[in-house]
């Protein structure tokens, strides 16, 4: 009995600290959005009928659908635009843990006996957060913020500054002044890595992939 006890105390006092693990990133919802989908989504109509299914009259058009998004501030120095899988989905302001999953951000929204639900979203647009410090400065000298251009062979991998995902190449990324690391990724090649300093201006990277040796 005392076994048994034991082992139901270690599952209350270890569960807390593994969702943490699972949850490495703190996010503050600073506010959110009511955004049109400006592409949309084409629908068509069908009905039932003795000879089969057809189409209805009327039934096709375009859809735009209207999506709450989210702007939020990371731990990992990041600010980000968020949209929602589920468009039904949404977040009260406020401070969330969260992870990163290659081009995509999970949330967990908390709900009762210490568990959360998963929200899932895509990361519309991503930049480094500027502080109070870098606005001054930034309000002072705006040529301090650097515009970094990665592009890559072949196209479509995903940009890490410092750690965090910030894009897919090619694309421009706005870097504050200092050493940062860029990391360019895409699947069956070798990580690209190169560590800058920027102070202002515009800068041009291109990382040429190289596709991994297959394992012996």
């Amino acid at each position: 009995m005392r076994k048994l006890i034991g082992l139901l105390l270690l599952t209350f006092v270890v569960q807390p600290v593994l969702a943490k693990e699972n949850w490495p990133l703190t996010v503050k919802v600073l506010s959110t959005k009511n955004i049109e989908d400006p592409h949309g989504t084409f629908h068509l109509s069908w009905f039932s009928s003795n000879a089969g299914w057809s189409q209805s009259s009327g039934g096709a058009g375009w859809a735009h659908r209207i999506a709450e998004h989210a702007f939020i501030e990371a731990s990992n120095g990041n600010s980000y635009e968020l949209q929602p899988k589920n468009p039904k989905d949404m977040l009260l302001p406020g401070t969330y843990q969260a992870k990163i999953e290659k081009r995509d951000m999970e949330i967990c929204e908390p709900k009762d006996n210490d568990k959360c639900r998963d929200v899932k979203f895509w990361v519309v647009a991503a930049a480094a957060t500027v502080t109070e410090k870098d606005s001054k400065a930034k309000t002072t000298d705006p040529a301090l913020l650097a515009s970094v251009a990665i592009d890559s062979t072949p196209s479509g991998a995903d940009i890490e500054v410092d750690g965090a995902f910030v894009g897919n190449t090619p694309s421009t990324v706005p870097i504050p002044p200092g050493n940062h690391q860029i990391v360019v990724k895409r699947k069956g090649f070798a990580d690209w890595s190169k560590t800058i300093t920027v102070n202002g201006g515009t800068i041009h990277l291109n990382a040429e992939l190289e596709q991994e040796q297959p394992k012996q």
